[in-house]
């Protein structure tokens, strides 16, 4: 009798001392706190007392908030944007957190090209479509007009128009600012982003919806690829102009998530305007010839006819290449009546419709990977931009906020 109770005694004993080995008594994340660079990934150590439960305990991880850090079924934490979060590792009743911040990004850029597009004076009470524009800032004086100008900066891998039409692949710094109404240029000083509307004054950027549609407006670091537009919103920050022959230009800014954008370019800048009282007439083509033709007129040179048309216009140019070349290269062509490669021949080029035939002048055609978008302006002074209907529009099709460059 004796025997048999010692013997159960024995037995009890043991079943005490497993289950305590395999039951988590704490659990402990090494390193409690992680500072990370965006795209860096590193491993959270879970540690669980007793260690011989580690084997008979699954182990769960979770972030509260994908878009800055996310974590794997291994504890592998990758940071994704700035920000801060909590990655928590969990058994079935015990749990603790590390607390994840990952480190603004910090954009040092200098830009080669720039270009001003004058969208005319506008009055913040005003009730008219540029005064949409201003709607996040408090009036100042009601009764006074301020210039609207867009100014965009941007390097050697993207072309802009006189339109603002992008092609290319690469960044650029887009500004609106507001001037005296007075200036025909942009002038020299300090502009502010601020929360009224008055002279030297910077729009911050922000995102519009229209439909399914997004838009970057005010001021921003664009990414322009072949997907569409990503954009960096700027907050807070300043430019600082100055011009002794040609412009020099600084600008610090602080992004919607604290990044830190700072840009410098030196050069000359175009200046378009494209108020409301200079529209644009639009053409969409759809197809596209393009043949050698002789011009015993030039006969040191080679020609390219280009029609580009869709149901109700066809748009002729007649570019000129060097004589070696019989196909037409990659560039942007300008009229010149010059014998010259890579211009356009202006007597030749025209657009036609089922109506009339009308002369072109002023032409500016750009060639880039088969596909055409011209800027020109007819013999009657009409204003026109020819783009395919697969051409890319400003539209932020993903808000991506880390940039490749």
């Amino acid at each position: 009798m004796q025997k048999k109770l010692l013997y159960t005694l024995i037995c009890i004993f043991c079943l005490i001392g497993c289950t305590n080995d395999t039951k988590v008594q704490s659990v402990r994340l090494d390193p409690s706190e992680l500072t990370l660079n965006i795209g860096e990934t590193r491993q959270i150590e879970m540690l669980i007392e007793p260690i011989s439960a580690i084997i008979y305990n699954p182990v769960a991880w979770h972030t509260s908030d994908p878009n800055v850090a996310q974590v794997d079924a291994n504890g592998n934490v990758t940071a994704i944007y700035t920000g801060e979060c909590t990655i928590t590792g969990k058994t079935k009743h015990h749990e603790d957190h590390c607390h994840i911040t990952v480190i603004a990004p910090e954009y040092n850029l200098t830009f080669t090209n720039g270009i001003i597009f004058d969208e005319g004076t506008i009055t913040p009470s005003a009730s008219h479509a540029n005064a949409q524009a201003v709607s996040p800032y408090k009036q100042g004086d009601k009764d006074k007009s301020y210039r609207n100008l867009i100014l965009r900066l941007y390097d050697n891998n993207l072309t802009i128009d006189s339109t603002g039409t992008m092609s290319g692949n690469g960044l650029f710094l887009n500004i609106n600012l507001y001037a005296p109404s007075n200036s025909e240029q942009l002038p020299i000083g300090t502009y502010k982003t601020s929360d009224t509307v008055k002279d030297f004054t910077i729009l911050p950027g922000a995102l519009r919806q229209e439909g399914n549609s997004y838009y970057a407006t005010g001021s921003y670091l664009g990414q322009f690829t072949d997907n569409g537009l990503s954009a960096l919103f700027l907050t807070k920050g300043e430019i600082i102009v100055e011009n002794n022959g040609s412009y020099s230009i600084v600008c610090t800014f602080i992004g919607a998530q604290t990044e830190k954008v700072e840009a410098t370019f030196n050069g000359s800048i175009d200046i378009y305007d494209t108020s409301q009282e200079n529209q644009i007439t639009i053409i969409e083509y759809t197809n596209v010839t393009t043949e050698p033709i002789e011009l015993a007129e030039e006969p040191t040179l080679n020609h390219i006819k280009i029609s580009l048309s869709n149901n109700d216009t066809i748009v002729t140019f007649v570019a000129r290449t060097p004589k070696s070349i019989n196909t037409l290269p990659e560039g942007n062509y300008y009229s010149n009546e010059e014998q010259k490669a890579y211009t356009l021949i202006t007597s030749k080029c025209n657009i036609s419709t089922t109506k009339e035939i009308t002369n072109i002048v002023d032409a500016i055609l750009q060639v880039r990977e088969n596909q055409y978008q011209a800027t020109f302006s007819d013999a009657n002074g009409v204003k026109y931009l020819l783009k395919s209907t697969k051409s890319n529009e400003n539209i932020i099709k993903q808000e991506v906020k880390t940039f490749v460059y």
